[in-house]
């Protein structure tokens, strides 16, 4: 019974070893660049022209949208103050040192994360910018000088002739917009929400950055100044709301208690003048009964004299203190934007080349085997 010799041979008999699939041979190895070259040389022109169309037009997209060079505004502030002594207060940031915090979130639209939301919020942008600010020795509305300089009228408003010849003339209130203005406005809003950032550059520090990039440098530069401003102001009249309605009421009171006894007053000088010789009992009991009321309302007016001063110190004690650590330097950064469209286009026509190129190949090699 013969056994098969599974092991090759060659010719002269000697033994040679089966290369395993997962392998390649030298010689396979150089067969292959030799038959890449050969495909190199069939495809070069296709290869040249899908690379040189893929670049032209990435370099008309570059052309046809181009990016102005933008100016970069920084400014570094501190918020602090605004503080009432509390104790509880205190008993909670003891405890919230120790990880015995409540799982809620504080509630005041000024601390942590919460501040960082409201200094971008719509409302506190559009007291920005109806400012008016002086730029270039002259009186301008913010919001004007934004839409001449931010180059919204030649981006977003390309293909509207009302918007791109619209201003809004004068400083508005929200409830006080036309329907034209309130669609300006919305359309600056968002651009400006791009434009600017609020951040926190060490979670432990209570010092925030205030950030923007705008086209004008005066723009950028008035802009991040005047919001600070607007937030501070807005900061201020909130966090103080209920201490202020207190010291308006105590001054109110005390306002009121003034105009009672100075009444009082000018009665029992007025009577003592007319009954200086008084003998009756009942006159002398009239005087005794008006310099009574005169005297408990000279006390109750002390009190309340008092009282609003110490609110009045309270209002001073809880506002915020915002101290700028690093204000807006001119001139500004000016960053110009690098296009990349050429470059993109002339990496997806070598893309597109290789893939015409292998379906070619793939034809082809079909069409000659069959």
């Amino acid at each position: 019974m013969s056994s098969t010799n599974l092991t090759p041979t060659d010719p002269n008999g000697m033994v040679t070893r089966t290369i395993p699939p997962d392998q390649i041979s030298p010689k396979s190895l150089v067969v292959r660049i030799f038959k890449l070259k050969e495909v190199a040389r069939r495809n070069w022109k296709l290869l040249l022209i899908l690379t040189a169309i893929g670049g032209v037009i990435g370099f008309i997209y570059d052309m046809t949208h181009k990016k102005q060079p933008v100016f970069n505004a920084t400014m570094t502030f501190n918020l602090g103050g605004g503080s009432s002594s509390n104790t509880f207060g205190d008993l909670s940031a003891l405890a919230g040192a120790f990880g015995l915090s409540q799982g809620a979130p504080d509630a005041s639209i000024f601390v942590g994360d919460n501040f960082l939301i409201y200094a971008k919020s719509r409302p506190v942008v559009e007291k920005t910018l109806m400012k008016t600010v002086k730029i270039n020795d002259r009186d301008t509305l913010l919001i004007d000088y934004y839409i001449r300089h931010s180059g919204i009228r030649d981006e977003e408003w390309e293909d509207s002739d009302t918007l791109r010849s619209f201003y809004f003339g004068k400083s508005k209130k929200p409830e006080e917009y036309s329907k034209l203005e309130r669609i300006a406005m919305s359309q600056i809003y968002t651009r400006i929400k791009g434009e600017m950032s609020v951040t926190q550059p060490e979670r432990k520090s209570s010092f925030m950055e205030l950030r923007c990039a705008m086209q004008d440098e005066m723009l950028a530069a008035k802009f991040l100044d005047n919001h600070l401003t607007t937030i501070e102001q807005d900061y201020r009249q909130k966090q103080t709301k209920k201490t202020s309605e207190m010291y308006q009421l105590l001054r109110f009171r005390a306002d009121s208690i003034a105009s009672i006894l100075n009444g009082t007053e000018n009665k029992l000088a007025q009577y003592m003048d007319q009954n200086q010789q008084m003998v009756v009992a009942q006159g002398q009991i009239m005087q005794t009964k008006l310099t009574r009321n005169s005297t408990f309302l000279s006390t109750i007016y002390y009190q309340a004299v008092q009282s609003a001063d110490n609110m009045r110190l309270s209002l001073i004690r809880e506002a915020p203190l915002f101290t700028v650590i690093e204000p807006v330097e001119l001139p500004l950064y000016k960053e110009t934007i690098t296009p990349v469209g050429m470059q993109a286009g002339i990496a997806l026509g070598l893309i597109l080349a290789f893939i015409v190129i292998f379906l070619r190949e793939a034809y082809r090699s079909v069409m000659r085997e069959g």
